[in-house]
């Protein structure tokens, strides 16, 4: 690649057939992006045929495994030394997460993760986020704001020096203190994206609540991991 690591973009997707067409787009016009990887996790909908349009490549697990699964499964079949993974649903924002490989390119980080503004409105999410926080913190002692941001780019030998695995919601987390605990270089970038938020309704609450026991989870077996 002329010097420089190739890069591969990873976007697990589940159900996302209405924003994942604009995404791709965004994700394709990050010039630095070599490659492209949709992660289908069982979706019900037409995510998987609008991307095999944009992706180079995409895998269709056989139902809904979590989004941990997922991403291994982009790793795997991925060819880059950098790895840029992307929700599915940012649409045209996915653009900006360009701004997240400059650091790894220039060899100043190990791992980027995007900080989002403030929510507009109070969905609950709050509190999961406040949780993760402290976890870190209280793992690593090192205090990070978007511990839980899907929105990331990490050096391959980060990720595959990665011990314990999460699953589901949880596989961000543990990649942080996973990285912080291993002396890697992790540093957070301010991105102008606002993401989709769930409600204050029943379902918003459920999502929430499997995130919230996700995250508790996760930071229980990283607590017990051995040194």
């Amino acid at each position: 690649m002329k010097g420089k690591a190739a890069v591969s973009a990873i976007i697990p997707a589940y159900n996302e057939a209405e924003r994942i067409e604009a995404t791709l787009e965004g994700v394709r016009s990050i010039p630095e992006v070599d490659e492209v990887i949709v992660v289908d996790d069982g979706s019900e909908d037409f995510t998987s045929p609008i991307a095999r349009r944009y992706a180079d490549s995409v895998i269709r697990l056989p139902s809904n495994c979590g989004k941990g699964t997922a991403m291994r499964e982009g790793v795997r079949c991925a060819a880059g030394e950098v790895l840029l993974f992307v929700d599915a649903d940012l649409k045209e924002h996915a653009k900006l997460c360009g701004s997240l490989l400059v650091p790894l390119l220039r060899k100043d980080a190990d791992m980027t993760i995007a900080r989002f503004p403030p929510s507009l409105r109070k969905g609950g999410f709050g509190l999961v986020k406040g949780v993760a926080r402290s976890g870190v913190l209280w793992l690593t002692g090192v205090k990070l704001d978007a511990t839980l941001s899907g929105q990331r780019a990490v050096r391959r030998e980060v990720w595959e020096s990665l011990d314990y695995f999460p699953a589901g919601f949880g596989v961000e987390l543990g990649l942080t203190v996973h990285a912080l605990q291993s002396g890697y270089t992790v540093r957070e970038v301010p991105l102008p994206i606002r993401h989709r938020e769930t409600g204050r309704d029943w379902q918003g609450f459920r999502h929430r609540g499997k995130q919230l026991m996700e995250v508790l989870s996760t930071l229980f077996r990283l607590w017990r991991l051995p040194a």
